[in-house]
């Protein structure tokens, strides 16, 4: 064999252990020891675009999203069919607010591989930032068919759904997400605040909205959730404990939500959510 072929051989083994030794590190959360080998392996043989897209998504979860994107393009150059990559890309690109490249991004996903279901679930996330809810409910619902026991996309349906005023079938989803994920807190604190605030009072139920605030509470404080605590405290009647609960959530937000601030003087004048916002329907 002439050497040549030899050291080129020898260089191709070497990359792909190299590569095996960054995707180790990368399960271990070394992101920087992780860059550091796929960079290595990739300077001993340039023409595997997989290293690429491992150095892109470890450059993606350290916030490097210009050095992520070069590497996707270059992985989608060498295989403009992996379904993966386009992914990968389209989320750092809807992370940056570019929805529309995103949206790009996904449905290219998709139409190479018809059973991605994040990318449909992703997609539908671009909706939903466009207010466009029939088309997310029709990308959850087909994360859904391929993935029906993930909690996140139940989750997800059941904002499309509340967006639409879908209450019944919302909460449906809302608990089932609970069921299958216990500690989801971002699904008790959403539940309790379709119960607190919905703007048919044949849905709102203040009690469950209390129970649902406190056990999202319960996994972690943020503004948000103390401020659907205060809403549901409102909805009960429970004035006093809505304005302490909400000035706290503004204490804790950073930055500072003013919202919460007005808040606190719609429930200082007796007022619940659901009554400010009947007279404020664009606020």
């Amino acid at each position: 064999m002439p050497l040549s072929k030899q050291r080129a051989r020898q260089a191709y083994q070497s990359a792909e252990a190299i590569t095996e030794e960054g995707l180790e590190f990368a399960r271990n959360r070394q992101l920087k020891k992780a860059i550091t080998a796929f960079t290595t392996a990739i300077e001993l043989n340039r023409s595997s675009w997989e290293t690429y897209r491992f150095r892109g998504i470890a450059y993606a979860r350290l916030g490097r999203h210009v050095l992520a994107f070069k590497d996707f393009d270059v992985a989608i150059l060498h295989d403009p069919n992996c379904a993966d990559c386009f992914y990968e890309r389209g989320t750092i690109k809807m992370l940056c607010g570019r929805l529309e490249d995103a949206l790009e991004d996904f449905s290219k996903c998709v139409n190479l591989d018809r059973e991605h279901a994040p990318a449909y679930s992703s997609r539908a996330g671009v909706f939903i930032r466009r207010g466009l809810y029939r088309e997310a409910l029709e990308d959850i619902r087909a994360a859904l068919a391929l993935k029906p026991q993930n909690p996140d996309y139940l989750h997800n349906r059941a904002v499309v759904l509340t967006s639409l005023e879908r209450y019944g079938e919302a909460i449906q989803d809302y608990e089932r997400a609970i069921n299958l994920d216990p500690k989801g807190g971002g699904t008790y604190n959403n539940l309790a605040w379709l119960l607190a605030t919905a703007k048919d009072s044949s849905v709102r139920d203040c009690r469950k909205a209390i129970s649902y605030a406190h056990k999202a509470l319960d996994i972690g404080k943020t503004g948000s959730w103390m401020d659907t605590l205060a809403a549901a405290y409102a909805e009960c009647g429970e004035f006093k404990k809505a304005v302490s609960t909400e000035e706290e959530a503004y204490r804790v937000s950073s930055p500072k939500n003013e919202n919460f601030h007005r808040r606190t003087e719609v429930y200082k004048s007796g007022k619940t959510f659901a009554d400010w916002r009947s007279q404020h329907p664009g606020g």
